[in-house]
């Protein structure tokens, strides 16, 4: 069967950034009876935007006060999270709602200072990015990944995390993109920046040499959209 490179690079794209499932369903039902019914307005995540930053978290910080707020979180406890040990229960193909995700955040990285914050979304964007590319994943990875077909096809792997939010990556000359998120009532300024990290970790594995990335405007700042511009050295 002949595959079009279009499509294969999509499959191989969803891959690499999520589980695949269906939408999300408005109801769940969970150990112990406990149905939870979530409303079709609440934007929703799928469990794998966090699952393995957590396990990188705990593994590398102290996580006392994700544990706290998980134990403490009555939404946390109806939804099956667990934090008694990393990533905390949370199922990767599963949707959560997004301002949990938010909780879980803050209460993560809310005492470092701006600059560790950086450091630490920096390490762990480039962890996360080498376990979900790993082995099988990352042959077929490296077969169909360069910038020009990540920009296709971004909008799709997006769509396998969140189910709010345009994502574009817009290559504006050789060496440079725009990395742009439209319309995402979910957003929160760590999840905005662990976006933009993953970008550049990406990138980082297309052999496309050093790649930065710079933030340039903020929904946080009072602009419409989220901007980084994300510049490599081998175009």
């Amino acid at each position: 069967m002949c595959v079009r490179w279009s499509e294969f690079a999509a499959r191989i794209s969803a891959v690499a950034f999520a589980s695949f499932s269906l939408r999300r369903a408005p109801e769940r039902t969970y150990d112990g009876g406990v149905v939870v019914v979530m409303s079709a307005e609440s934007p929703q995540m799928k469990g794998a935007m966090l699952a393995e930053f957590l396990r990188w978290y705990s593994a590398h910080h102290d996580d006392t006060p994700v544990r706290v707020l998980i134990e403490s979180d009555p939404e946390a406890r109806s939804l099956g999270l667990d934090g008694s040990r990393a990533p905390f229960g949370l199922v990767t193909s599963e949707w959560y709602p997004a301002t949990l995700f938010h909780r879980i955040l803050d209460a993560g990285l809310g005492r470092f200072s701006s600059s560790e914050r950086h450091r630490l979304m920096q390490n762990a964007a480039d962890a996360v990015a080498v376990t979900m590319l790993r082995g099988l994943y990352s042959v077929l990875f490296a077969l169909v990944a360069t910038p020009d077909r990540y920009s296709r096809h971004i909008q799709r792997a997006w769509s396998q995390l969140h189910d709010t939010g345009t994502r574009e990556v817009l290559i504006v000359r050789p060496g440079e993109a725009e990395s742009i998120i439209r319309a995402w009532p979910a957003h929160h300024p760590y999840l905005c920046q662990m976006v933009h990290e993953t970008t550049r970790a990406v990138f980082s594995h297309m052999r496309v040499g050093a790649v930065t990335v710079e933030r340039e405007r903020c929904i946080d700042d009072g602009s419409p959209e989220c901007v980084a511009r994300v510049r490599w050295t081998k175009p």
